[in-house]
């Protein structure tokens, strides 16, 4: 048998190898490529989908101004439903038809409710489920009402002025709240702001010490028209009038100490029912030993010019 060449048998051998090489090396970069592909891939279905992804929550993620909702972490016993509604319109004006992804929502929100007046403090808003506000404040607590012209005005324990009032004789009966009559000053332009006046404060520290008292709903104002003179008045719903004097605070040898004349108010409802013993009475607190009188008929049309006669 022919023998090949020696160098025919080495030129055999070299070419296997490179074949051999090369099949391993194209073995060893199939899954890069794939990688590779799979890689350019993805980041085309990105560039295409995430657009339309986004578009796709943008259109669902709308809210209408309407079916926007607020949720209040303890609200206050009095915020009603009726309240509810004009705070959520508020914030629904504000912040319109929008996106719950828009972050300005959040802002626009809470500075509508900064500005309408009825919160000492708002600590957070943030978004409910719903597309909604969950928010966390502190509320105005209103204590009474001012009468100052034809319109009584709502203010809080501060003597911050609260977005209610009402034209004379058209204050809801109940729930029951003290007056502040014949103010010296107009109230504040904008809800929120202080009603000044050191007569306001002094009706305001006066309404403090009789509110609790088992006799509170027999008060129906406390009139401030002699407050640099003769002092506070009490009016009550019997048309009676009571002469307090000095506001509580104020320590004078002149009366007695405001603890000495809830006393005598104490027993008068104790032994008689009412705090002016009855109707179209004057009481006179500001003597140690209270006396009681009838009132003219100018008196009770006019207390601020002849109860003190």
């Amino acid at each position: 048998m022919a023998r090949k060449p020696k160098h025919q048998s080495g030129l055999l051998a070299n070419t296997f190898d490179r074949v051999a090489a090369a099949s391993r090396a194209g073995a060893g970069s199939l899954p890069m490529i794939a990688t590779v592909a799979s890689i350019g891939i993805g980041a085309i279905a990105l560039a295409i989908g995430v657009p339309r992804l986004r578009s796709y929550i943008g259109e669902r993620s709308f809210v209408e101004a309407g079916s926007i909702r607020l949720a209040f972490l303890n609200p206050p016993p009095w915020l009603d439903t009726e309240r509810t509604a004009t705070l959520r319109t508020i914030v629904a004006n504000a912040v319109g038809v929008g996106s719950v992804l828009d972050p300005a929502r959040l802002a626009t929100a809470q500075d509508a409710l900064a500005q309408s007046g009825w919160f000492r403090e708002i600590r957070q808003v943030r978004l409910s489920p719903d597309g909604g506000f969950v928010i966390d404040a502190v509320f105005r607590q209103p204590v009474a009402t001012v009468l100052y012209g034809s319109r009584e005005y709502m203010i809080d324990d501060e003597g911050c002025r609260v977005p209610l009032d009402w034209e004379l004789g058209e204050r809801p009966s109940a729930p029951h709240w003290i007056a502040l009559h014949h103010a010296a000053s107009p109230p504040p332009g904008a809800p929120g702001a202080h009603w000044s006046g050191a007569d306001i404060d002094a009706g305001l520290a006066l309404l403090e010490m009789l509110r609790g008292r088992r006799w509170e709903q027999q008060v129906a104002a406390i009139d401030l028209a002699e407050f640099a003179g003769a002092g506070l008045v009490v009016r009550t719903v019997n048309n009676g009038l009571v002469l307090w004097g000095y506001p509580p605070g104020v320590t004078t040898t002149a009366e007695p100490p405001t603890e000495a004349k809830l006393r005598n108010l104490d027993h008068l409802f104790a032994s008689t029912g009412y705090i002016d013993n009855g109707s179209g009475r004057l009481i006179d607190l500001r003597t140690d030993v209270p006396s009681i009188r009838p009132i003219s008929e100018t008196a009770q049309a006019d207390a601020s010019r002849d109860i003190v006669r």
